[in-house]
């Protein structure tokens, strides 16, 4: 039986979920290119005829990590009527999504630690911007609909959303993912959302 060879972008792809599958359960510091080959069954020069450094192979997990964010947040959003139920939706997504890899918080708690740590926090601020665009749209929307009564803009609302999901995941991280953070996340937004509706920012 012939095997079939696997295209350059199947391979890099192959690279990039080895760390991703890698990254929960090994140090970022100890996560070498022997490592991930490996894992992939690949050699070491192989490795870097894929990624020629790397800091080209962090870049590239995140670079992935961001792609998959946004698919998250469209299917949510696809899935949501009002702008009430889109915030929920898309932040209810961020979290599972971060259930389903949980080197995602791995990689945003590094700092220090990752030699490409210039390149890849780039991409860390781009998805966190992208999630505070997306957040600050639909909060101007929920708003026009009436239902905010308190003063605070809707950049600051999108703040304290945000910091309550990065808060909620410090957490889960920290006692070793010893809570369902979809459950806890969706608690905790409905109670952040429910003071946004009450006016009670002041």
């Amino acid at each position: 039986m012939t095997r079939t060879r696997k295209t350059a972008e199947e391979r890099q792809q192959q690279i990039v979920q080895a760390v991703l599958d890698l990254l929960p359960t090994t140090p970022v510091e100890s996560l070498s290119t022997t490592v991930i080959a490996r894992q992939v069954g690949l050699t070491q020069a192989a490795i870097f005829r894929h990624y020629p450094t790397k800091n080209a192979i962090w870049a590239a997990v995140l670079n992935e990590i961001r792609k998959r964010a946004r698919g998250s947040w469209d299917e949510a959003l696809a899935g949501a009527t009002t702008p009430l139920d889109r915030i929920r939706a898309v932040l209810a997504a961020q979290l599972t999504l971060i259930t389903e890899f949980p080197a995602i918080p791995t990689l945003l708690f590094t700092s220090g630690r990752v030699e490409a740590e210039k390149d890849i926090r780039p991409v860390h601020l781009a998805v966190m911007r992208d999630l505070r665009v997306l957040l600050v749209a639909e909060l101007g929307a929920v708003r026009a609909e009436g239902q905010v009564s308190q003063p605070a803009s809707d950049q600051d609302c999108a703040d304290l959303l945000m910091g309550l999901i990065q808060g909620t995941v410090l957490r889960w991280t920290l006692t070793g993912h010893g809570f369902d953070l979809v459950a806890e996340g969706r608690r905790l937004i409905d109670i952040q959302l429910s003071l946004f509706a009450k006016g009670n920012l002041r």
